[in-house]
């Protein structure tokens, strides 16, 4: 009795150990649908590490699970963020301060990616020859005030001197039939740049130009992760797993090309082509918030100060978590 109670002991204890196996995803016994999961809202069409972070699975790595909320339009991620519907999410730095100054409760955790928009047009020129010619670009973002204040800035070129075309983004192309030139970010800059549409400049350079004067720091951050605040102050363990993911996803990026490429294509239905312009035109960030970092932000904030994005100085405004 006793070799037989034993052997059904030893049986169950198998049993057991292959059905924790068989269901677990993380590798340390618990399920993929027992993990924790987080909001992460972005705008439909815009890429981020957030794309490897899921592909890849950095999140259930890390302890949680990602639902990623893929959102057509702006100001439906400042409504998520808002009424709370969605707990991080993937913004222009202008936005965050826009955000923070209208009241709402939020936290830079990270910068995802440094700028990467550009102009093009349909012929050479330089950017301080776009006085008096037609601009086509998405008015309501922060990218076309940036547009403005480097117009500013460093041309001395004001809004009124020039005619600006409220473009949707899906429209961009068919727009510079009609215009001198258009402002946008990726992939749309690439998949210009493969149909032969000339970079009059890209935002990147123009920082450049802008700090050369002295009249930025740090480098030119365009994309930041954020966090609502009454999220952060009752689950901080998660929002440092998710600093952490994110990281590991930047990483992937820069190490990884081909990886990244095929995620990317597959995700956005991007060509070959397209794809390694894109990719050699997008830099990553895979450092954690540091003081670099947040004098980045912080002129970015100053420069959509000036092209009008915010309507207060930002200099005093202090929304960084470093974990």
């Amino acid at each position: 009795m006793r070799k037989l109670l034993a052997l059904l002991l030893v049986g169950l204890v198998v049993l057991t150990g292959g059905c924790i196996g068989t269901n677990s995803s993380t590798g340390s016994g618990v399920t993929s649908s027992e993990l924790p999961t987080v909001r992460a809202a972005t705008l439909l069409g815009g890429i981020s590490t957030l794309d490897i972070m899921q592909a890849k699975g950095f999140d259930e790595e890390n302890g949680f699970h990602v639902k990623v909320l893929r959102l057509a339009k702006t100001p439906d991620i400042i409504a998520a963020l808002e009424k709370g519907e969605t707990d991080f999410a993937v913004i222009p730095a202008e936005m965050a301060a826009k955000l923070a100054q209208s009241g709402v409760d939020i936290k830079i955790i990270g910068v995802d990616m440094f700028q990467n928009q550009a102009i093009i047009g349909k012929k050479k020129m330089k950017p301080e020859e776009l006085r008096g010619k037609k601009i086509g670009a998405v008015v309501a973002s922060g990218t076309f005030k940036l547009f403005e204040a480097y117009m500013k800035v460093l041309y001395n070129i004001s809004p009124n001197e020039y005619t600006v075309v409220n473009v949707p983004p899906g429209s961009i192309e068919d727009s510079l039939k009609d215009v001198d030139a258009v402002v946008i970010w990726e992939p749309m800059v690439s998949q210009l740049i493969v149909k032969n549409y000339t970079v009059i400049a890209t935002f990147s350079k123009l920082w450049n130009e802008a700090k050369a004067r002295g009249l930025v720091q740090g480098p030119p951050v365009m994309l930041v992760w954020v966090v609502r605040g009454d999220f952060l102050e009752k689950h901080r363990n998660l929002v440092d797993a998710f600093i952490k993911a994110q990281l590991e996803s930047a990483r992937y990026w820069k190490e990884h090309p081909e990886g990244t490429k095929e995620i990317l294509g597959d995700l956005y239905h991007i060509d070959e082509k397209t794809l390694n312009v894109l990719y050699s035109r997008t830099e990553v960030n895979d450092e954690r918030l540091n003081d670099d970092l947040i004098k980045g932000i912080k002129s970015e904030w100053y420069l959509a100060y000036l092209g009008g994005y915010l309507k207060e100085n930002p200099e005093s405004l202090d929304i960084f978590y470093r974990g």
